[in-house]
């Protein structure tokens, strides 16, 4: 049985190891205790602690922090492998994997729901490149009418 050790609240693997600054891309293949940070990607990933094989995906900006301290893996805010048949819940803490109790099915799924509605209203509120180049340029307009300088292009004669 896959899942959070019968010792809720101890860890149960001595410690879990980052490659957060040596990673461009996150491999296909993940090993067991190491957290994989990719900063250009912004992504960060790992197997799920309990041993189930459940390859565990972070959003790093929107949702989760990935940090080295001397090697060893600290992962802020808890991670709950909710789409895993283990349902585990648990923080990572320089290395040290902290249980708690795993989700429901229920609590399950009514936490993913909340997460893709974030992530929905978090979406509709980021501008397309076309509405950001506009905003843009409408400031620079005003700048230049401010300034007194030419706007639009300039004609030769």
């Amino acid at each position: 049985m896959h899942g959070p050790p019968a010792n809720v609240g101890q860890p149960r693997q001595a410690s879990l190891e980052t490659a957060s600054d040596g990673v461009d891309r996150i491999p296909k293949q993940l090993e067991n205790g190491v957290v994989y940070h990719s900063a250009e990607f912004e992504l960060g990933a790992l197997l799920c602690a309990c041993g189930c094989g459940h390859k565990v995906m972070l959003l790093v900006p929107d949702g989760h922090q990935v940090i080295a301290d001397n090697g060893l893996a600290t992962v802020t805010p808890s991670i709950s492998a909710l789409d895993a048949p283990c349902k585990s819940h648990y923080f990572i803490t320089r290395g040290d994997v902290d249980w708690f109790p795993a989700f429901s099915a229920v609590q399950a799924k009514a936490i993913m729901r909340q997460q893709i509605e974030r992530h929905a209203r978090n979406d509709i509120k980021r501008r397309t490149w076309w509405q950001w180049t506009r905003q843009n340029a409408a400031k620079s307009n005003q700048l230049a009418k401010v300034m007194g300088w030419p706007i639009g292009r300039s004609r030769r004669k």
